[in-house]
């Protein structure tokens, strides 16, 4: 799997869930810094309430992205207004920076 299959099957397996969310791919990966294990680091969107369930719901669906694709995901779940909240912080920053919508 090819680095640009392995992100568009990360975004089919979000959007399946929520077909409004945004993902944002930040971190090394989208800087261009990584090492081969390097994980990926993804920031998730959402409209709805970013509640235990849907964090889980999707962190459990790419859970079987990483195993196909043999790459490690770490996966941050936002709702878009809470997210807007924390424009101050560094990592808001870094994402904005660095990030790149898929």
């Amino acid at each position: 799997m090819t680095d640009e299959q392995f992100l568009s099957e990360v975004k089919r397996t979000v959007l399946a869930i929520d077909p409004q969310a945004e993902i944002w791919l930040f971190g090394s990966r989208a800087r261009g810094d990584f090492r081969d294990d390097s994980d990926w680091d993804f920031l998730v969107l959402t409209d709805e309430p970013a509640n235990r369930t849907l964090t889980h719901t999707i962190r459990d669906q790419l859970y079987d992205v990483e195993l196909a694709s043999r790459q490690l995901i770490s996966t941050l779940v936002h709702q878009k207004g809470e997210w807007e909240d924390l424009e101050v912080t560094d990592l808001y920053q870094n994402i904005k920076d660095d990030g790149r919508q898929l």
